[in-house]
């Protein structure tokens, strides 16, 4: 009974230990050092029980109220429902996509150019996985991408694991592209008000280079693998394939195409669409408010075409627990803020950097990628965004820090399975295939390097145009 406990305890003894330790550091209030020792529970017990994450978020909330550390209106003020209502439109479209077998439709028609070899397989499965991550998001693509590369491996009766770690990691690389790609993304280009051009003038370069650096690392580890997938490729023809893929026959292809067409438009072009609606209307829209919109309108009138389409989505595709964890997670981190956490934390990075624009850069760089090997990306900058916030506002030049966090926090990630949201979604699918998990060394021995080349060339990348140019 007590070896059950044994997750459980550690949690809580490792959070009240971790918080009095930084309270006698940092010298916290009673009220701060409660509201870190909640922190550290909730970011403990979702790296244990992933499947408490929301439960203790809730839990975390509720003491943070009775013991009037965090008043309502504060409360209101840090649940960034501006993230959470673009992702739930966000979810809502693509769930619509989903359910039509839309991407299927749309992987079915290029299948034809990776048959014959397991070099060209493997590219296109990682390019496909990258461009429907930064389109859509990493966790919508990571559903679909695994079931296709099953499929694939499924088909070709070859080892799977290799094609799921690189398909997986391309999917999280991928989704730094774009603002809507990955809930890190999100995050940072809500908190730093970033938008989507700046996304393709600063982010997009760097993605796709590292998605080649990706795709070279890749091929040099899985090489035996990739050679055996040519042997077994050789069995079948390129029409046995097609029809296997094509089993589940899109629906309602031209309003889906519509959608998925409108809603990339919308976020492309939020920037200027944003500027003649405020000309037209001669009061300010501003970007950030327009992004929202941009799905939202389209979500709103879906549900109205197709109702009964939209409320299956509403009940099997939306990730309604995900969204509720953000959420709180956020007010608990909104906390730490209130409480004045932050606030020591910031005075004590500053001493240490001597107010060092580019010392700052480099630690809080370098720390979003080391905590995001043991702490879930999105956790580690729901924390370090307010952070980087007060530097702002204290007047300093913060705009390569935005862009710094973005590419530490997701491409160290990929050290871990518990690094990123994509990676967990993928775990679960495996076990709901009865497949088994990837071992943590097979992860290992190809996301540690993956991770730490990628991470320095992108850092190398922001310093040199953010410091030096």
């Amino acid at each position: 009974m007590y070896i059950k406990k044994l997750p459980e305890i550690a949690a809580i003894s490792s959070s009240l230990f971790m918080a009095i330790l930084a309270a006698y550091i940092l010298d916290l209030s009673i009220d701060a050092t409660v509201s870190l020792a909640i922190f550290f529970l909730v970011v403990l017990v979702t790296l244990l029980k992933w499947e408490y994450r929301l439960a203790i978020s809730l839990f975390g909330v509720s003491i943070l109220f009775y013991l009037g550390i965090l008043k309502f209106e504060e409360f209101i003020v840090h649940t960034n429902l501006d993230i959470i209502i673009f992702l739930l439109a966000m979810m809502i479209i693509v769930g619509y996509l989903e359910e039509n077998n839309y991407f299927t439709y749309l992987i079915s028609k290029i299948i034809k150019y990776m048959h014959g070899s397991g070099v060209k397989t493997i590219a296109l499965l990682m390019l496909m996985g990258a461009f429907f991550s930064a389109i859509v998001d990493e966790v919508t693509a990571i559903l679909f991408m695994i079931a296709i590369t099953l499929e694939i491996a499924a088909i070709y009766e070859v080892d799977p694991y290799p094609l799921i770690l690189a398909v997986t990691f391309s999917v999280i690389i991928g989704g730094t592209a774009t603002l809507m790609g990955d809930p890190v993304a999100i995050i940072i280009a809500f908190e730093g008000n970033l938008t989507m051009s700046e996304f393709l003038n600063w982010a997009t370069p760097i993605t796709i280079l590292n998605l080649f650096i990706l795709l070279a690392i890749i091929i040099l580890f899985i090489r035996r693998e990739l050679r055996e997938m040519t042997r077994h490729m050789e069995k079948l023809t390129l029409y046995e394939v097609v029809e296997t893929i094509k089993r589940d026959k899109p629906v309602k292809t031209r309003l889906s195409t519509i959608l998925l067409i409108g809603v990339l438009t919308l976020i492309v072009f939020h920037d200027p669409l944003s500027q003649i609606l405020s000309n037209l209307l001669n009061k300010e829209v501003t970007s950030e408010i327009f992004l929202i919109g941009s799905p939202l309108i389209l979500a709103s009138i879906l549900l109205l075409v197709d109702w009964k389409s939209a409320k299956l989505v509403l009940l099997h595709r939306v990730d309604w627990m995900t969204l509720l964890f953000f959420m709180f997670f956020f007010v608990i981190v909104g906390s730490l803020e209130v409480t004045g956490v932050l606030r020591k934390i910031l005075d004590s990075i500053l001493i240490l950097t001597g107010n060092s624009e580019l010392k700052i850069f480099l630690f809080i760089t370098i720390l979003s990628g080391v905590l995001s090997i043991f702490i879930a990306n999105v956790m580690t900058v729901a924390t370090v965004a307010p952070l980087i916030r007060e530097l702002s506002l204290m007047g300093l030049h913060v705009y390569p820090l935005w862009w710094g966090v973005l590419f530490a926090s997701v491409f160290m990630a990929l050290s871990t399975p518990v690094g990123t949201a994509a990676s967990l979604v993928m775990l679960g699918m495996l076990d709901r295939h009865k497949i088994g998990r990837v071992s943590f060394r097979r992860w290992i021995k190809i996301g540690m390097p993956s991770a730490i080349i990628t991470t320095v060339v992108s850092i190398l990348i922001i310093f040199v145009r953010g410091f030096l140019l």
